[in-house]
């Protein structure tokens, strides 16, 4: 998938130690419950799955112009029965506040429309998370509701929205 400025791309080998980067980045998991890789060889285990694994996960973002690599993004989980995905990224914090969070999540958005033809996009984020939540309303999503911690980091239960589009608004 590319956009004007982005490539979305599968893992590669390549990418292990950009792979590494972001997830040891504690800026970046300040809002997740993913916690940091500690170690090398856990990160490597992990990535060694993800380069055989389902199709639907997330997959590294470089920019287009220069192929740095910037974060990762995708349609993490994918339910056809109900005919709605899951999307998501995460991005390493050089690259925060340029339009890429919004630019990425457009372009899943347009993929899982037009060509999965998936009726509903649902994201979360943490509301604690003001960046990710505006990301989402700019990318056209409404907030639905909130789920009182949802989730615990760190020892702390916190508050996540609930975002969703559905095609109706999309089209």
């Amino acid at each position: 998938m590319q956009t004007d400025r982005l490539l979305l791309k599968n893992y590669t080998h390549d990418d292990f130690k950009s792979f590494f980067l972001l997830k040891t980045a504690d800026k970046v998991w300040e809002y997740s419950t993913f916690a940091p890789y500690q170690s090398e060889e856990k990160a490597l285990e992990d990535f060694n799955i993800i380069l055989i694994s389902k199709p639907y996960q997330f997959n590294a973002l470089f920019t287009k112009e220069s192929n740095i690599f910037i974060g990762e993004a995708g349609i993490i989980s994918l339910n056809p029965n109900a005919n709605r995905c899951v999307i998501g990224y995460n991005l390493l914090p050089d690259y925060w506040g340029r339009g890429y969070a919004t630019e990425i999540t457009k372009a899943l958005v347009t993929y899982a429309f037009e060509t999965l033809d998936i009726e509903r996009v649902e994201a979360i984020a943490m509301l604690l998370n003001t960046s990710s939540c505006k990301v989402l309303l700019k990318s056209g999503f409404t907030l639905e509701g909130v789920l009182r911690h949802f989730i615990k980091i760190r020892g702390d239960y916190y508050d996540v929205g609930y975002y969703s589009i559905i095609s109706g608004d999309y089209f």
